[in-house]
This record gives structure tokens, C-alpha cells and sequence, in this order.
């Protein structure tokens, strides 16, 4: 706020100067005009009176009558403004003044008042200047202004019958007249002093007059535009300023509002880029992390499957032999009928043990798939009409959801039917009391793979236990080996395709299965 008072206020005190400085110069100009003009009056008055005195010498020479005209020079000069008057002779002699001291005497050549006879008398001298006005200071300090006029010798003298002067003078004195400027002056100095107060006055009132529209036309706009930066600066890019002018400060409010519009959208597209890139950095910190776990899965699948294959050639052979001896006592008619369960049993886990063997071997066997186009809704339904024939499917309703025009899949039929068939029998044992089955395939977003979604409505899968659903030898059945999953996940994988699951307890399981669209 003070930046802007200070602003106007140096605004104001400019153009002040400036009024001021050019007001001066007209009362300078001014006043030096009136005085011209009031010395130009005065001599006016000065010649008026000479011209009267001087005519009048012209009546009193003719007639003789000096008592005459120093009378009526006597009553002139008792006028307030002449300060006195005085006839001088051709030969500078005053022969008559209002000052009585003078009469009689004798001015210089080189007095003001002579300068007009030595003038004339001067060889190289055109014309005969007529008269001379000069300002003089009074023996009392007053400044006077006195005329000089030349009186010249008229025709009416010289021819006349009393004539006292020759034709061949051609002055025969002069008229000094002194007019007092005091009182000139006096109404100079209130003329001055008048005019210097209208100047005063008008200089306020220019002033308050320039304050006021400059604070109004800039002072209100600046604030306007000041606060506006304020708002921008502190981030409420919503605020706008009112345009209320079609001048520069109008374009500027103009400008600023399309500055800040500007920045408000370059905010805009700012945070929502900052969500963008949080919401891929959040989907890439995912997929990394799944490709981690594909990665540990792929490695602990390998090293397993390595381990598997050993163990599978070590133990197998010891498996056979204890199935075959314990079958061949099993027929053995020697046996005490109360070891028979014993022997069965033997021979049960025997077996069980053996196809313990036998996934491993399959799991440790890296067959490459054959890959061909195929529909995968044919394979989907094969599976569903194998299992609609099993007992243990009779409480399960099975649904198919097939979205139209699917491409084909570029897959290892054999290795895929596997699969579905073992997510197949998963759901089946997680529904024990019956439940419903959906079987949904659908193109991908980007139309690059083929998804399909197994979903049953069992127990569900605890959340604890998601993460390690595909790890081998991990189970949740009492009787599972924990190998079909994860031979399941490979089979997916060696195809280009990926394997999800996705489960809540009590609601339900869903693996989505994603193949590669042949080209």
C-alpha cells in the first residue's frame, strides 16, 4: 500500500512541478507585460500633459503672458501623481519649475534632459528625435518616470508681429515632466500579489484535482493488478481482475488474466500428469513386481525341477520294488488274514508315492510346447462336457461366458486342456456342497491376448495364502501334492501367457488365464 501512495503521490508532485514551473514563467511574462503596460500608460499621461503644457507655452508666447501658463503649470503640477515640471531653455537654463530652488538654473550638456538638443545638434543627425521618456529616482527614493519633449519653433513665432526668436532657431526649449510610479507600483504589487494567489489556488487545485483522477484511472487498477499478483503468487490461480478500462492498464488487466488463466491450466495439466505419473508409477511398481515373482517362481520351478528329476530316478526304483513284493505277499496264501489291511495299506501308499514320482517327473520334464491357432472356446468346451458326465459335479451348475468373435490362440492344445482341466477339478474340490462354475472368455483391451476366467463360488483362499498359490509342494487340500498349480503356472508361461488369481474367503475364487492372440 505504501509503494502505491508513494507512486501517486510522485505522480502528483511531478505534474506540480511542472504546473508550477510554466504557471511561473506565465506571472514573469505576465507581470512584465503589465508593467510595460503601466509604463506605457503613464507615458501616455506624461504626453497627454506635455501635449497641454506645450500648447499652451505656444498661447502664452504669442500672447505675451508668461503669468499665464506658470500658473496653469503650477496647478498641474499639484496633481497627486506629478512629482513637478520645469521649462529649460535652448541654452539649458530652467526658466520655470514647480520646484522654486530650480528656477535659474543651469543643466549640463550631459544631463538626460539635454540629450535631446545634443542630439541634434550632432552633424551626422537624420531627424530630430522629439521627445524622451527614462525612469529616475526623486531626491525623496520615489522612481519617477520623466518625459522630455522638445518645443520647437513654430511658423506662428517667428512671422509674428512680437516675434522674439529668429526663423533659423529651430528649438526653442524643452518640457521635463516627472510622473510618479509609486502608485503603479503600488497597484503592480497587488496585481503581483493577486496573481500569485489565483496561481497558488489553481496549483491546489490542479493538485487535489490530478490526485484524485490518478488515484481513480491508476491508483485503483494498480491495486487491482498488485492484489492479483498477490493471489497468483500465494496459488489461487481462480481469481481474475475486473476490467473496467479500454486503456493500457485495461490491455494489461487483460493480459494478466489471460496469464493467470494460462497458469491455472499449466497447473492443471501439472497435477494431473503428477496423478498420471503416480497411477504408472504405482501399475509399473506392480508389473515389476510381478515380473519378481515370475522371476523367483521361474528360478524355484527350475532348481526344483532339477532336484525333482534326481530325486524322481533315486527313488522310483525302490518304489517298484517295494510294490512288487509287497503285491507278491499281498497274493501270498501263507500271510496271517490279520496282516492283510497292513499289506493293502502298505501297497496304497506305495502307489500314492509313485505318482508322487510320476508329477515329479512331469514337472521336471521341460517338454516345449507345439504350438497352433486354435479357438480356445472349442477347448473350454470339451472340458465342460467331460466334467457335466462326473459324479462329483452333479451339485455344480456350470456357466459359459463367451464374448463374440474371438480370435484364435497360438497355443499347445494338450498343455492348455491340462491346465483348465486341473483349475477345473480345484473348483470342483472347493465346492464339496455344489455351487456354480462360470467359465468367461473375452478379448483383451489392447485385442493382444485372449482372457479366460475360471470362477467358482467355494471357501475361497485365505489372503495369507495368495502369494504362495503357485510355489510347489504348497497345498491346501490334506491330500494334495501342491505340483498342479505350479506345473499349471509353467505350462502358462512356456505358452507367452500369464496366470492370476484372485479370491476372498466365503465368496469365491477366480484364476484368469491370459493366451497370446495368434497373429
Amino acid at each position: 500500500m505504501n509503494r502505491r501512495i508513494v507512486l501517486i503521490a510522485k505522480f502528483t508532485l511531478s505534474i506540480s512541478l511542472i504546473l508550477l514551473l510554466f504557471m511561473g514563467l506565465l506571472d514573469y511574462l505576465n507581470l512584465k507585460n503589465f508593467k510595460k503596460v503601466i509604463v506605457d500608460y503613464a507615458v501616455l499621461n506624461a504626453e497627454e500633459i506635455a501635449d497641454i503644457i506645450t500648447q499652451s507655452t505656444y498661447d502664452a508666447m504669442l500672447k505675451n503672458d508668461k503669468s499665464s501658463l506658470y500658473t496653469m503649470i503650477s496647478r498641474i503640477a499639484k496633481s497627486e501623481n506629478i512629482e513637478h515640471i520645469r521649462l529649460i531653455d535652448q541654452n539649458g537654463k530652467v526658466i520655470y519649475s514647480s520646484t522654486k530652488d530650480e528656477i535659474g538654473s543651469a543643466i549640463g550638456s550631459h544631463a538626460d534632459e539635454c540629450l535631446l538638443c545634443h542630439y541634434a545638434m550632432q552633424p551626422d543627425s537624420i531627424t530630430l528625435p522629439e521627445k524622451s521618456c527614462r525612469v529616475i529616482r526623486t531626491r525623496s527614493g520615489k522612481e519617477a518616470l520623466a518625459f522630455t519633449k522638445t518645443i520647437y519653433n513654430q511658423p506662428a513665432c517667428f512671422t509674428s508681429s512680437c516675434h522674439f526668436h529668429g526663423k533659423n532657431e529651430t528649438m526653442l526649449g524643452q518640457l521635463d515632466v516627472s510622473i510618479s510610479l509609486e502608485h503603479l507600483q503600488r497597484k503592480s504589487s497587488e496585481y503581483r500579489l493577486q496573481f500569485i494567489m489565483l496561481t497558488c489556488l489553481l496549483l491546489v487545485m490542479t493538485g487535489a484535482l490530478i490526485t484524485i483522477l490518478t488515484h481513480y484511472l491508476v491508483g485503483v487498477p494498480v491495486q487491482r493488478l498488485v492484489r492479483q499478483s498477490d493471489l497468483v503468487a500465494a496459488g489461487e490461480l481462480g481469481a481474475r481482475v475486473t476490467v473496467t478500462s479500454s486503456d493500457e492498464l485495461g490491455a494489461l488487466s487483460e493480459a494478466m488474466n489471460a496469464m493467470t488463466e494460462s497458469l491455472e491450466r499449466s497447473d492443471r495439466e501439472l497435477k494431473s500428469w503428477a496423478d498420471s505419473l503416480e497411477q504408472k508409477v504405482e501399475d509399473r511398481s506392480r508389473e515389476i513386481m510381478r515380473m519378481e515373482e515370475q522371476l523367483r517362481r521361474s528360478e524355484k520351478l527350475a532348481s526344483l525341477g532339477t532336484l525333482a528329476a534326481g530325486v524322481a530316478h533315486e527313488i522310483n526304483n525302490p518304489l517298484t520294488g517295494i510294490l512288487l513284493y509287497a503285491s507278491l505277499l499281498n497274493g501270498d496264501k501263507r500271510l496271517d488274514p490279520a496282516l492283510l489291511p497292513d499289506v493293502e495299506r502298505v501297497i496304497s501308499e506305495t502307489r500314492r508315492c509313485a505318482d508322487i514320482v510320476k508329477n515329479l517327473l512331469e514337472f521336471s520334464r521341460e517338454s516345449l510346447p507345439v504350438k497352433e491357432s486354435i479357438a480356445l472356446e472349442t477347448i473350454l468346451d470339451d472340458i465342460i462336457a467331460l466334467f457335466q458326465k462326473q459324479p462329483a459335479f452333479c451339485t455344480i451348475t456350470i456357466h459359459r461366458e463367451y464374448q463374440e468373435s474371438l480370435p484364435y490362440v497360438s497355443v499347445d492344445p494338450n498343455q492348455i486342456r491340462e491346465v483348465f482341466i486341473n483349475l477345473v477339478i480345484n473348483a470342483g474340490h472347493a465346492m464339496p456342497d455344489g455351487g456354480e462354475l462360470t467359465l468367461v472368455a473375452y478379448r483383451s483391451a489392447d485385442g493382444a491376448s485372449v482372457c479366460t476366467e475360471v470362477k467358482d463360488t467355494g471357501s475361497g483362499i485365505p489372503a495369507e495364502h495368495l502369494a504362495r498359490i503357485f510355489d510347489p509342494f504348497f497345498t491346501t487340500k490334506p491330500e494334495g501334492t501342491g505340483l498342479g498349480l505350479s506345473i499349471s503356472y509353467g505350462i502358462i508361461e512356456s505358452n507367452g501367457g500369464t496366470i492370476e488369481v484372485q479370491s476372498k474367503v466365503g465368496e469365491g475364487t477366480t484364476f484368469i488365464v491370459k493366451l497370446p492372440a495368434a497373429g
